[in-house]
């Protein structure tokens, strides 16, 4: 079974886990001439301490593991570059994983709760649209796990705040930006059993093996913006049922 523990990030480096720079890097030349989307996945385990067992984190091309390395070394940096770091986490939100998203989110929170609100559900929407488009279906399991790393404080402002929640969704449908990035699918899809076992067996998954072909993407879609309408229409409705009441 797998163990995707938050706790375990600094042990995740210690055990080779590094990536380096901000920006997710793709597959190599000779990589996109035969398949683009093709992984090479990598099993990564990290013993927990006594009686606690070990967690297993895949690795390779940006995956799963991968991103939790790059938030630890966001997270290591001073505070006096949290401005810096939160502007190129927004600067490059279309080329990284939304996952990033919600470290921006969890950075902005405090001092600009309406943009941390709109960075969350970014974010969230991007899984969403990412993970939907895994053929591996356990790979769903990243929306909750993702967005819980955008932290306590941008749930109880979402919960306190619903307006903020509102103008997050309304500019999300209004842009289209949640089908706007070009980071690929796969740090989503690593979540999931199917790569799991793939790094386990030491396999190179082709595109097709992990990945929905583009043809159906529209579909999902058109699926993702309706769940967001009605989210939509049942926070107005909320909303305006408690002004009635006051």
């Amino acid at each position: 079974m797998i163990a995707q523990n938050r706790f375990s990030l600094n042990r995740l480096l210690m055990a080779g886990l590094l990536a380096t720079g901000l920006v997710a890097g793709g597959a190599s030349a000779q990589d996109v001439a035969v398949d683009s989307n093709q992984r090479s996945p990598e099993l990564v385990v990290v013993p927990l301490g006594e009686d606690e067992g070990e967690a297993h984190f895949v690795v390779g091309q940006m995956a799963w593991g991968d991103v939790l390395g790059l938030l630890n070394q966001l997270q290591d940096q001073p505070p006096e570059r949290t401005i810096e770091v939160a502007q190129t986490l927004w600067t490059s939100r279309d080329e990284n994983p939304p996952f990033f998203l919600f470290e921006l989110a969890r950075l902005t929170a405090e001092s600009d709760p309406a943009f941390a609100v709109q960075a969350y559900f970014l974010g969230r929407s991007r899984t969403m649209y990412d993970a939907a488009r895994c053929l591996d279906s356990t790979a769903l399991d990243v929306i909750n796990e993702a967005s819980a790393y955008a932290g306590e404080e941008v749930v109880q402002v979402i919960a306190s705040r619903p307006e903020l929640t509102i103008a997050a969704i309304e500019q999300v449908i209004d842009s289209g930006s949640a089908f706007s990035s070009v980071a690929s699918p796969w740090w989503a899809c690593s979540f999931g059993t199917n790569a799991y076992f793939a790094a386990v067996n030491e396999q190179t998954l082709s595109g097709d093996e992990w990945l929905m072909v583009q043809s159906r993407w529209p579909s999902v879609q058109q699926r993702i913006s309706a769940n967001l309408q009605n989210n939509l229409t049942m926070m107005q409705d909320a909303v305006a049922a408690a002004t009635a009441s006051e």
